[in-house]
């Protein structure tokens, strides 16, 4: 039975920020032990030095959605009042290496094959399973047209599965799968029957980031009913069928960090923080777990607004039995770790409280702010890693092909973007490769754009939307313009390749077709979208009250049916078309990508990456330059194989079964690039110190100006001696490349006759 409980954190400080180290007072440790983590923990201070001020004090709370939304985490999500640990785990062995459109790394199930896996499980699952397979249908040649699979899990009674989409979702009784390995076999159900598939070949991984092979002949193949067996692909280039598992279970471990949270009185302005001696704090997690969990409290602290201005704690663990010296700062952050067990455990967090007292010391009286002008810095719950604009390869790649001259005369940095989106879809004429092409592994735009694609191949250049978005990206990368790939679809037949680049100018991230050379803005307010307003704006149009989006039903009658009931006039959004791709001939040939009335192709009204935005998924870095792998293999050649992925998922959008990582919060993937986040913390008389963070993908220094004059700054804090009267503060970064961010502002008046 699950127990209601508190982790109850008591912690009594002193802190005066004027005052020198030495004089904190001396800690006594008074605990109480219960013998689990969750008993109180009690400091206090003895022969504390009285402060006569008035006693303060702050009492907060966090209901769990708002924890949620103000915190970072992984495999945890919001679900009801609770945040809890996410219930998806993958099973694989193929998805490094999946991907290959060489001959090689295709297989064919037909009348008198089997092919079977082994899949290691690290638990006995205790809800659902899904078979995660990636197949495509010959005969018939279409999904949703009755073909049919047989799956055999160790033996079991068999499972007749209809292929309505190139990924199955099989449901397997979890009594059938056991912890260890498991073996999964899979034929067809009529003999007329025959369906492709692809494989993840080792040769694929090794040459292309010289790590180990993946497979472990895992995978095999019967061409006579069973009878015998031979290893997946070749004697000299094993292979691994993308067969997978998917469980409903708690099998990750998971954390959560909650926001910074300030002790004692809010900033002056929100960025001044005057000195104050703190007496108490208690932070209560308020939780709900049941026997089979373990539950971590981890603390920092530090005299700074955010960790990443620097001089914070390291994590510390909290333990009953020990006491935690060296937190007795103003700013404190926990992070919560789970590590749940099998079964049916579910732990829970239902909230966080606080309650806080402190005095103010002595503090100046004779500052006062007119004017800020700050940006907080937000944090992602995922890594994310962007490329260097002063890489060597890149600065190359810009002058081979004359960059600077594409976008010469640009008056402001969108119109910069605009010019190298229309190059990048002008330079060639899309071509999807084929088996007779070489794999393009190559994320260097250099080298797609330097020569054939393959022997005897027209010297082909270029390739696929992919291909697109990997040169424009890293054309914008070469300027210090960020950009990363994103891939979306909707029905079954196909997807794109886009491209999110951050636009100083709108600040914010916006999506860009360099393929076709579009995007789309707002009609009122002609500011350009990003990939995730327009999903939201998908739902909105075509999934309206909340239906949720079932890939399975992902029919052109069903498309046709939910576009015929939009007039595209109608939309709060419309289309940039730059009219320079030279893929012209797609359009003819492609009637996915036509942008036509209803009557005309009822099927798709709502232009480029409009109606396509069903399902969304990010790469999870773009310094694909500068660290070769993990990489997607041919990436947008199969469907979107790869475990790496940042998938996107709401309640409209349910998880993917063939993916591992998933987004539940847009500002774990839209936070601010180049922009300061900056607090003031008076020192003595005149004297301030600023301490700055940010986010700036090749930072190399902050540039104030203090009363005029320009100061470079290469790290965290700034001592700023303030002058009587007025006294203005500008404060920005600046990337490799000398480009600037936005301008903080910070306006104090300084009056030293004012006692």
């Amino acid at each position: 039975m699950d127990r209601k409980r508190n982790l109850s954190i008591s912690i009594i400080v002193f802190l005066s920020l004027f005052g020198p180290k030495d004089s904190f007072c001396s800690l006594e440790k008074q605990s109480e032990r219960e013998g689990s983590l969750r008993s109180p923990i009690y400091w206090k201070f003895s022969d504390a030095k009285s402060v006569k001020d008035t006693l303060k004090s702050k009492v907060a709370k966090w209901t769990a959605a708002e924890l949620w939304s103000q915190s970072i985490s992984q495999n945890l999500k919001l679900e009801g009042n609770a945040i809890v640990p996410e219930d998806n785990l993958l099973i694989e062995n193929d998805a490094v290496s999946l991907g290959s459109i060489r001959s090689e790394a295709w297989d064919t199930l037909s009348k008198g094959v089997i092919i079977r896996k082994h899949l290691e499980l690290p638990l006995q699952p205790s809800e659902n399973a899904w078979i995660s397979m990636l197949i495509y249908p010959l005969v018939p040649a279409e999904p949703m047209s009755g073909g049919k699979l047989v799956f055999v899990v160790n033996g079991n009674k068999p499972i007749v599965y209809e292929l309505l989409h190139f990924w199955t979702s099989v449901p397997v009784p979890a009594s059938y799968l056991k912890k260890g390995k498991n073996l999964i076999e899979v034929s067809v159900h009529n003999q007329n029957e025959k369906f492709r598939i692809p494989m993840a070949l080792n040769s694929i991984i090794m040459s292309s980031t010289a790590a180990k092979a993946s497979s472990t002949g895992n995978s095999e193949r019967s061409k006579d009913n069973g009878k015998t067996w031979k290893y997946a692909g070749s004697k000299s280039d094993l292979a691994e069928y993308p067969l997978r598992l998917k469980l409903q279970d708690f099998g990750k471990k998971a954390w959560l960090q909650t926001p910074v949270i300030n002790l004692a009185e809010d900033g002056v302005g929100n960025v001044m923080f005057l000195p104050v001696v703190l007496e108490s704090a208690e932070m209560k997690i308020e939780t709900r777990d049941s026997e089979s969990s373990n539950w971590q409290a981890f603390i920092r602290s530090g005299d700074t607004h955010i960790p990443e201005a620097g001089g914070w704690t390291p994590w510390r663990k909290m333990e009953n039995d020990s006491l935690i010296d060296g937190m007795n700062h103003r700013f404190v952050q926990l992070e919560y770790r789970i590590e749940p067990g099998s079964g049916n455990s579910k732990p829970k967090i239902l909230g966080l409280n606080l309650k806080s007292q402190w005095r103010t010391a002595s503090s100046p009286r004779n500052i006062f702010i007119s004017e800020v002008k700050n940006y907080p810095l937000s944090r992602s719950s995922f890594d994310f890693v962007h490329e260097n604009p002063a890489l060597p390869e890149l600065q190359e790649f810009r002058k081979q092909y004359k960059l600077d001259q594409v976008v010469e005369g640009s008056k402001t940095e969108w119109e910069k973007i605009k010019r190298l989106r229309a190059w990048t879809a002008g330079y060639w004429d899309w071509f999807l490769p084929n088996s007779e092409f070489e794999d393009l592994l190559s994320w260097n735009a250099a080298k797609i754009l330097s020569g054939p694609a393959a022997s005897g191949n027209m010297s082909k250049k270029g390739g696929n939307c992919l291909h697109y978005a990997i040169v424009f990206a890293q054309a914008c990368q070469s300027f210090g313009i960020p950009a990363r790939i994103v891939n979306t679809n909707y029905a079954i037949w196909g997807g794109h390749e886009l491209v999110e680049v951050w636009s100083r100018d709108y600040q914010k991230w916006i999506m860009a077709d360099p393929n076709f050379d579009s995007m789309f803005y707002n009609k009122k307010t002609g500011i350009p979208l990003n990939i995730l307003e327009l999903h939201d704006l998908f739902l909105e149009t075509y999934y309206p009250g909340g239906e949720p989006v079932d890939r399975d039903k992902w029919s052109f009658e069903d498309r046709d049916r939910r576009a015929n009931r939009i007039d595209p006039a109608t939309l709060p959004i419309a289309m940039e078309n730059g009219g320079h791709a030279f893929s012209g001939k797609i359009n003819q040939d492609y009637t996915w990508w036509k942008v036509t009335s209803n009557k005309e192709n009822p099927g798709y009204s709502g232009g480029y990456g409009f109606y396509n935005t069903a399902e969304v998924r990010w790469l999870p870095r773009s310094n694909w330059l500068s660290q070769i792998s993990p990489l997607p293999v041919t990436h947008g050649r199969t469907h979107w194989g790869w475990d790496g992925y940042y998938a996107w998922t709401d309640d409209q959008t349910p998880e993917t079964p063939e993916h591992r990582y998933f987004v539940r919060r847009a500002s774990d993937m839209y936070g601010s690039l180049f922009t300061v986040d900056f607090a003031v913390f008076p020192v003595r008389e005149g004297l301030l110190k600023i301490s700055m963070a940010t986010d700036s993908p090749g930072f190399k220094h902050y540039e104030l100006i203090a009363n005029g004059e320009k100061i470079i700054v290469s790290d965290s804090t700034y001592q700023w001696k303030l002058a009587p009267g007025l006294n203005n503060l500008e404060i920005r970064g600046i990337d490799a490349l000398g480009n600037p961010g936005a301008l903080s502002r910070l306006n104090v008046k300084y009056l030293p006759g004012v006692k």
